[in-house]
């Protein structure tokens, strides 16, 4: 199969039936730093995703994205035409533990294993709870949570196994800047925020505990926490108020992806357990490595 041809697929029994085809297929010449490593994309049929996903794949590796989107098959399409990668798209809903094990180990049994695993799917809505009825606030939490933390959670889970069986590799969570704002200013996003916030934070303790237990093992894992990023859900969140003036302000996914290859590039030795900021109005650069400090637990 040459590189990005066909390699599209709709469904979780196409990509597992693409198995042999695959493992069979011989590679070119070097392409980037990540030529011959796979990646692995939740959330990436547009925005932040779809920005890492480019990145990966113009750097040399193979991805596979998924998202609740029908448009990920395409987009997986598009990506793999213009980067000669083999790109395959698949419809998953993060909130589908059973749907994201079964995904994630398709992905690694066609490849041989997974290198960088980056868990970005996720959904904003405003909440009040002075105000939004019983079967809202419920409803609310069910959809944000599930999706913004127990989708990170299933997700680093079902990749931690063939992470470790790699002997190393990258795992990735995608935060917010609300747990990681720039200097002289508080935690925490808005008044209308209870439910988006919970779900986010809930991700600083999973970065920090997988961070420890997969170190001996060669796997990093850390946490982009970003301000305003060119993206439905930040153009959704902020409605009138994204002005052309403002926009000009906020960052391009591909800063974003950037970033992840600059992190991915510090290599076995690199940082590990930390939340990363970048915020609009200044440069989005991997921050100096954060002081480890002793624990208190183990």
């Amino acid at each position: 199969m040459a590189r990005g041809a066909a390699g599209v697929v709709h469904t979780l029994a196409e990509l597992t039936h693409r198995l042999v085809v695959v493992t069979s297929r011989t590679y070119g010449e070097p392409m980037g730093m990540l030529d011959g490593k796979i990646g692995l994309v939740t959330g990436a049929a547009s925005g932040i995703g779809k920005g890492i996903a480019v990145g990966l794949a113009e750097a040399g590796a193979d991805v596979a994205m998924c998202d609740i989107s029908p448009a990920i098959t395409e987009v997986a399409a598009e990506i793999a035409t213009a980067t000669g990668r083999l790109v395959d798209g698949v419809v998953v809903d993060v909130r589908d533990a059973d749907a994201i094990k079964a995904f994630v180990d398709a992905v690694a049994a066609i490849h041989g294993g997974l290198d960088i695993v980056v868990a970005n799917a996720g959904v904003w809505k405003v909440t009040n709870g002075l105000t939004d009825s019983w079967d809202d606030a419920l409803d609310d939490w069910d959809r944000l949570v599930g999706t913004n933390l127990r989708g990170v959670y299933v997700t680093g889970r079902a990749a931690m196994p063939h992470l470790v069986a790699r002997g190393g590799g990258h795992l990735v969570n995608v935060a917010t800047d609300h747990i990681c704002p720039p200097d002289g200013f508080a935690t925490g996003g808005g008044t209308f925020m209870d439910v988006y916030d919970s779900s986010k934070w809930g991700i600083n303790g999973l970065t920090q505990a997988w961070s420890k237990l997969l170190a001996p093992h060669g796997v990093r894992v850390n946490a982009l926490c970003m301000d305003a990023v060119v993206s439905g859900m930040s153009l959704g969140a902020a409605g009138h108020r994204a002005t052309p003036e403002v926009l000009a302000t906020w960052m391009q996914p591909a800063q974003i992806a950037a970033l992840l290859l600059d992190l991915i590039a510090e290599g076995p030795g690199g940082r590990t357990g930390e939340n990363i900021g970048s915020w609009r109005g200044h440069s989005v650069v991997l921050p100096p490595r954060v002081e480890v400090l002793p624990r208190r637990h183990a």
